[in-house]
């Protein structure tokens, strides 16, 4: 017997009348408790998973609900096959998601789906402001954001593995550029820029 069931009998127990008839224990009527306590078990079980299934990050069996409710993704990163903790990652990432328009907001963003970004922004030159030596930067600019990250799933040709025809090397584009574009001012134009590229 577990320690729950135990437990649950122990209470059952307790809560019947005090009397010399059910005093004894160990006979039929602890039998039938214990029959009675070990579905109040079972049940116990089942609210203490369903608490790990109201979260995201943590839920298995209501994973595909959450996913339902969320409907297809705008970026088409629910088409691929993906692990089960990509999935968690994406559809709390999806559920939690409250918006913004800086650029701490699209780092914290992106370091919830996994990536970490840079995001610089260019003012346009102004006289009285400049140095010798420093860019010049033209109206306008400032609309503009660059996102610097890091370039991941790189191959590149090797004698032995790959055949005659195929391509000498490539990489994977980060799934946070669609995110990126998708979620930014209207009035901006984002540039990404991949370090190793």
């Amino acid at each position: 017997m577990s320690r729950v069931v135990a437990t649950i009998l122990r209470s059952l127990i307790g809560k019947l009348p005090v009397g010399w008839v059910l005093a004894g224990r160990g006979g039929v009527l602890d039998a039938l408790l214990e029959a009675l306590a070990q579905p109040f078990a079972d049940a116990e079980d089942e609210a203490e998973e369903l608490m790990r299934e109201i979260d995201p990050r943590t839920a298995v069996r209501l994973l595909p609900d959450f996913e339902r409710v969320l409907g297809p993704d705008p970026c088409g990163r629910d088409l691929g096959n993906r692990t089960l903790a990509q999935r968690q990652r994406q559809a709390h990432q999806r559920w939690t998601a409250r918006g913004g328009q800086s650029i701490p907001y699209f780092t914290t963003f992106a370091a919830m789906l996994g990536v970490t970004i840079q995001i610089n922004e260019f003012w346009p030159s102004k006289a009285g402001y400049m140095r010798a030596g420093m860019r010049l930067v033209p109206n306008g600019e400032q609309f503009t954001w660059r996102v610097r990250l890091t370039l991941t799933g790189q191959w590149w040709f090797r004698a032995g593995q790959n055949q005659a025809g195929d391509r000498l090397g490539g990489f994977t584009l980060s799934d946070i550029e669609c995110e990126l574009r998708r979620l930014k001012p209207a009035h901006t134009q984002i540039v990404f820029s991949y370090n190793g590229a």
